[in-house]
């Protein structure tokens, strides 16, 4: 079962090319934009404070980006350099604990209404109740 941090953004991901994500706390940025689910988060043995699991609390935050990024699926400063015609599609605020237990705490309602964050956040729950 993949974490629930990286079911949200394949499921959002997976609903147009020119989305993509960053995570960030306190204005540092811990994952440049990228597409790429697998530096969201800790995900196999062995990873040590991977994308939200470098802090106790991260922002993750949506983008279509004008154009998609070319060749390498990650941009390093972007963050900072977003282009007038980049449109922000919304955040997902984030809580980690010292037990390894990971929540979602916020999010925008965009993000309910048009990806149907809500959903699954609701079927990945369900799915880990019956493990």
């Amino acid at each position: 079962m993949k974490p629930l941090l990286v079911e949200v953004l394949d499921h959002i991901l997976s609903q147009e090319e020119k989305l993509y994500y960053v995570i960030s706390c306190d204005d540092e940025e811990l994952v440049a934009f990228t597409r790429d689910t697998s530096l969201a988060c800790n995900q196999k043995e062995g990873d040590e404070y991977e994308g939200v699991n470098a802090v106790d609390e991260a922002r993750i935050e949506i983008y279509r980006k004008k154009e998609k990024l070319g060749g390498i699926d990650i941009a390093p400063d972007l963050i900072f350099n977003l282009s007038e015609e980049d449109e922000y599609i919304g955040f997902i605020y984030w809580a980690n604990s010292n037990e390894g237990v990971e929540r979602l705490v916020d999010n925008s309602c965009k993000l309910d209404d048009e990806y149907g964050l809500n959903q699954i956040t609701r079927k990945w729950e369900e799915d880990y109740r019956y493990l």
